[in-house]
């Protein structure tokens, strides 16, 4: 996959709320181009003075087609996102490294199972948006692990599932995200390729433990999150 480590600076149009502490922050493309599923690294340098506190790797939320960047994270007291959610429109962030093969190649007809643990949702709505923008079908059955019922991005999938009926959304609520309650859900699915993306540590127990059954398996891993506030 591409990775483009130039920096560039792109600019702040507007920042929304998603649900609970989900917020969404939209900027200009500044004639980025990626695929959907990918992911890159923003640095604000007002947010400190080392890269820990300065620097993070985000999904790019919005599809290709809709030609804008959408940012979506959970808004924590970490100095970075502090200093994103007080960013105003106009005001620039800058961004390197576009990369990340998490993205949907199977064929059509193949149905897949995604997974998706808290803000791990970022990856999908990209892909499913970016489906059906392409007018391609979306075979897919999505299962939405959440800590509560502030569930973003919520009316948009129900609205992919009202318009395609092989598409399935399952949210889950206050449960644990464990092979048991993926593989109870679908149960017929062994033969299909899985997408995992959430915690990071939820990521690698569960792949691990999807793998052992002969799972195929892509994953995608979100750092600084855990059981408590993914």
């Amino acid at each position: 996959m591409e990775e483009n480590k130039t920096i560039s600076t792109i600019k702040l149009i507007a920042s929304k709320p998603e649900a609970g502490n989900v917020m969404t922050f939209v900027f200009e493309t500044g004639g980025l181009s990626w695929i959907a599923g990918q992911y890159q690294k923003y640095i604000l340098p007002r947010a400190g003075n080392t890269k820990t506190e300065t620097e993070r790797w985000f999904t790019i939320a919005s599809a290709p087609s809709e030609e804008m960047i959408y940012l979506s994270t959970r808004i924590s007291p970490s100095t970075f996102k502090q200093a994103l959610k007080a960013l105003m429109p106009g005001e620039m962030i800058q961004r390197r490294s576009l990369k990340g093969d998490f993205i949907w190649e199977e064929e059509p007809s193949k149905p897949v199972v995604l997974i998706a643990g808290g803000i791990g949702i970022t990856p999908f709505r990209s892909i499913l948006l970016e489906r059906q923008a392409t007018n391609k079908k979306i075979n897919a059955t999505l299962l939405y692990f959440n800590r509560t019922n502030e569930i973003p991005f919520r009316e948009e999938f129900e609205t992919l599932r009202e318009k395609h009926p092989e598409f399935t959304f399952l949210p889950i609520i206050d449960e644990g995200i464990a092979t048991h309650n993926i593989l109870s859900r679908v149960p017929q699915a062994h033969d299909q390729t899985f997408y995992l993306a959430g915690p990071e540590l939820m990521v690698e127990s569960v792949g691990d433990d999807l793998k052992k059954q002969g799972i195929s398996l892509k994953q995608d891993w979100f750092s600084g999150y855990d059981e408590r506030n993914y």
